[in-house]
């Protein structure tokens, strides 16, 4: 039991060092020009490019990927957005170690990152607070 409880600790630290080095990254490339956005595919031909800071949403379409492509080129003609996906992918992301079946081990680290603060706080000797702010994703 108490190997589960250091799993789920270590799963709540490693996002969250995980999370300030995305956040550096982050900063970094809007301190060089950068903007960051998120969006992409929504559904069969539906997109969108939003802002990932402020949630603005800068262009959306019907139109596919030879839409969503367009758009970027029209709205970013100096390439310096950067799609949040690809800050994530250049940082280096924390493995923890476990015993647990693979399965069993993404079941808990789902539950780690996104279930309730209060109980997982109450299994793991943690504040609800400080759970959140581990479980937080940036």
């Amino acid at each position: 039991m108490s190997d589960l409880k250091t799993y789920i600790q270590n799963v709540l630290e490693a996002n969250h060092a995980d999370n300030e080095r995305i956040d550096e990254r982050i900063e970094q490339l809007e301190s060089e020009g950068h903007r960051i956005v998120d969006g992409g595919q929504i559904g069969e031909t539906a997109w969108d490019i939003v802002d990932w800071r402020t949630n603005e949403i800068l262009a959306a379409g019907e139109d596919g990927l030879d839409g969503f492509v367009a758009a970027g080129q029209e709205l970013d003609p100096d390439d310096k957005w950067i799609h949040y996906d690809r800050v994530v992918e250049d940082v280096e992301l924390t493995e923890v170690d476990t015993d647990l079946p693979e399965g069993l081990a993404a079941v808990v680290e789902d539950w780690a990152l996104s279930g309730d603060a209060e109980e997982i706080a109450g299994f793991i000797g943690w504040t609800a607070e400080k759970v959140e702010r581990y479980q937080d994703a940036g």
